[in-house]
């Protein structure tokens, strides 16, 4: 019997609320018919406020415990989505209007994930652009022209307020919420 792995994937993000996430998942799903890019139809439409990490399974009640003390004095974000846009030739995505409250939450979550799990925790020292992805990763160079010339036609605007930060987890190959935390 093969031995299993005692670590898991997880993450921290936003949450788009369910409406807004069938839009989403329909340009996915697009692109899934279109050009066969699944990955980023393992997540839920999100943006991501601790970039995924590994963690042993047998802890996992350390990280709800993380989530649940997470405790800021912002009030809830309100994020505008417009329009699509790239980074090269590897990422579509739904644009976040730049917010600094949304910017100020991000870094407060990271540093209280890194300060109570220290270095399971690794800071992103890009700068925090925030998105919600429509392809990632396996979308192949010689097929992003063509994608990128059907993004940039469409428009995409929603807005929402949230003030709910989500743990999701990698299980069976798709991402699941595992808690979640009004902060």
């Amino acid at each position: 019997m093969p031995a299993v792995d005692p670590y898991c994937m997880y993450y921290v993000a936003l949450l788009c609320p369910t409406a807004i996430d069938q839009k989403v998942e329909q340009h996915k799903l697009w692109m899934r018919d279109r050009f066969g890019c699944t990955v980023a139809l393992k997540s839920p439409a999100h943006i991501t406020l601790v970039t995924p990490f590994w963690f042993d399974r047998l802890s996992e009640q350390t990280l709800l415990e993380t989530v649940e003390s997470i405790q800021t004095d912002l009030p809830p974000v309100e994020i505008q989505l417009q329009s699509f846009s790239h980074f090269s030739n590897r990422v579509l995505f739904i644009k976040v209007n730049d917010d600094p409250l949304l910017n100020s939450l991000r870094k407060q979550v990271e540093d209280h994930f890194i300060q109570a799990l220290g270095r399971a925790i690794k800071p992103d020292t890009r700068p925090f652009h925030p998105h919600i992805t429509i392809a990632n990763r396996d979308i192949k160079p010689g097929d992003f022209d063509e994608a990128w010339q059907h993004f940039s036609n469409q428009s995409f605007e929603e807005s929402f307020h949230t003030n709910t930060i989500s743990l999701l987890k990698l299980t069976d190959n798709k991402w699941h919420v595992l808690a979640e935390k009004q902060y």
